[in-house]
């Protein structure tokens, strides 16, 4: 069975996730929540692991870690073989208590940890029966909830004795009065606005972070990795790269454009080369950097992830720029069957 890609090394930082076997609850009563943290607990001081923030609703949990040892594995095959262990012996039951294998997506702290974390614990009010609430009963829903770490970050509520919220509010101000109040604005914006789902912008379907450090993440753990053979689409869908030369083609092709003028920065069809930017963006990076693919079509780092993004934009309303780039993503899926 494919497996997700799973890259571990020294220092890394994750959003964990997991839920019951089939969608089954998973937390029944109180003493279930109480087990798992003890387990977090127990599992992240034996492996040295810092547990970040963490969420338990009924059916699934969300971890934000930081890894100092590169046994992110270990560390949550312990935990949830305890605690399965621990919860059929309680409930008199059998079989499998979580679905299938745990998704670890690997976060560019710096960048994205505050977001994340955000995530983890508005967790509580995006069910179903508290978005239509007031905001009054979304904020009293989210503070009381005793099975986050959100009260323990906000001084609200001890946490469980293992849990220690400085790394996580160590960049919201000298104090912890004044941590404590920053993180709790930043965090509760999500009450009175949709905010996006930071794990939309997943690359890979595994790395949440900026161009820069995806493109490291890859040279360093994906491209030169021998993959378990379960993880092998997984990899290859990280891996993948289409040659330059034939993206600039494929777009040649289908709009029109000879690709010297494609590769001008002057002169060259306006959507034509705004294709071909987002298109290399998209299908150039399993080898090469976006540095390297700036380079070639002589813009600045910054200047195409601009026209990327802008692209990115455009495609979501344009019809008939979406038109073209599906013929164009026709083209290339032809040439790679070749």
């Amino acid at each position: 069975m494919a497996r997700p890609l799973r890259i571990e090394y020294a220092g890394a930082y994750y959003h964990v996730m997991n839920r019951g076997n089939g969608h089954q609850t998973v937390f029944v009563e109180p003493p279930d929540y109480e087990l798992f943290l003890a387990r977090l607990g127990q599992f992240s001081a034996q492996f040295e692991v810092r547990v970040l923030c963490y969420c338990c609703m009924p059916n699934h949990f969300h971890l934000y870690l930081r890894t100092p040892q590169a046994n992110l594995s270990r560390f949550m095959q312990s935990l949830l073989t305890a605690f399965s262990i621990s919860f059929n012996r309680r409930h008199e039951s059998t079989g499998h208590v979580f679905q299938g294998r745990f998704a670890a997506h690997l976060v560019e702290n710096e960048a994205y940890g505050a977001e994340v974390s955000r995530y983890v614990h508005l967790n509580p009010v995006r069910t179903k029966a508290l978005r239509p609430a007031s905001l009054v009963v979304r904020r009293q829903a989210l503070r009381s909830f005793a099975w986050s770490s959100y009260a323990a970050c906000i001084g609200l509520a001890p946490g469980p004795a293992w849990f220690d919220p400085g790394e996580l509010l160590s960049d919201w101000g000298a104090t912890r009065r004044t941590q404590m109040r920053r993180y709790a604005e930043y965090t509760e914006e999500g009450l009175l606005r949709d905010l996006d789902n930071p794990l939309t912008r997943l690359e890979a379907q595994t790395i949440l972070g900026t161009d820069s450090f995806v493109d490291r993440v890859r040279r360093a753990y994906v491209l030169t990795r021998t993959a378990d053979p379960r993880e092998q689409p997984a990899c290859a869908r990280a891996r993948h790269a289409v040659p330059f030369a034939t993206v600039v083609r494929c777009v040649s092709q289908v709009c029109g454009v000879k690709p010297d003028r494609l590769l001008a920065r002057r002169g060259a069809d306006r959507r034509a080369r705004q294709l071909l930017l987002y298109g290399v963006c998209h299908h150039c990076r399993g080898t090469e950097s976006l540095t390297a693919l700036a380079r070639r079509l002589g813009v600045s780092l910054s200047g195409l992830t601009m026209a990327r993004d802008r692209a990115t934009e455009r495609l979501r309303d344009d019809r008939r720029l979406q038109h073209t780039w599906r013929q164009i993503e026709q083209q290339l899926q032809a040439l790679a069957e070749k």
